[in-house]
């Protein structure tokens, strides 16, 4: 294990891991969140994981990873599991964790295809796969499949307590003519839920 999660390092969280209500209404990392108090909000955590090969460079391989979830080894839940082939793992916790990704996604033009990824037809969370050599360049390309990463795809893998369409909605939103449409609020989020509109 190199690091360990920061949120009890930053002071966001007591020692006991409970959630603390003073400071007005924050989010997950604890920003704040009109209305919304630290005891109704939703957990959301990633797993990010990609394989080293021998003949691939770990931290090369760490900075890849870092294109899609920003970590640092010394705050974050960083583990290298050693073996023939090793792995990296990375546990982050709260929103902003996917804040980069959910930029380059609109960036790239390319919101349908990691929808159509993300959600399963029966409408559960799946994980995400990346081009691990797109990666080491700074490019965010997803694949369906890992054999169209030859060393292995980098590998997301979130967990969200709330409706997986809103995760979906606002991670990734449906789009006409190349705009999203639909979008999820930070609210929503945190809420797992949409807002109904008392008009």
């Amino acid at each position: 294990m190199r690091g360990k999660c920061g949120r009890h390092a930053q002071g966001l969280l007591p020692e006991d891991g409970s959630p603390t209500t003073t400071g007005g209404d924050r989010g997950i990392l604890g920003e704040e969140v009109p209305g919304l108090g630290l005891d109704n909000r939703l957990s959301l955590r990633v797993v990010l994981e990609a394989e080293v090969y021998p003949t691939e460079d770990e931290r090369r391989v760490m900075q890849a990873m870092k294109t899609i979830v920003p970590f640092s080894e010394e705050v974050d839940d960083v583990e290298v599991l050693e073996g023939p082939v090793k792995l990296i793992r990375v546990r982050k916790e709260g929103h902003d964790s996917l804040s980069k990704l959910r930029s380059s996604l609109r960036n790239n033009r390319v919101l349908d295809t990691a929808r159509s990824l993300l959600l399963s037809k029966r409408g559960e969370i799946r994980p995400l796969r990346f081009h691990k050599q797109a990666a080491m360049v700074g490019r965010i390309n997803l694949v369906d499949d890992e054999e169209f990463s030859p060393m292995g795809a980098i590998v997301l893998r979130i967990e969200y307590e709330g409706d997986p369409t809103i995760l979906a909605d606002w991670l990734a939103p449906k789009t006409e003519r190349g705009r999203p449409v639909g979008e999820a609020t930070l609210q929503d989020l945190l809420r797992g839920r949409r807002e109904v509109s008392n008009i």
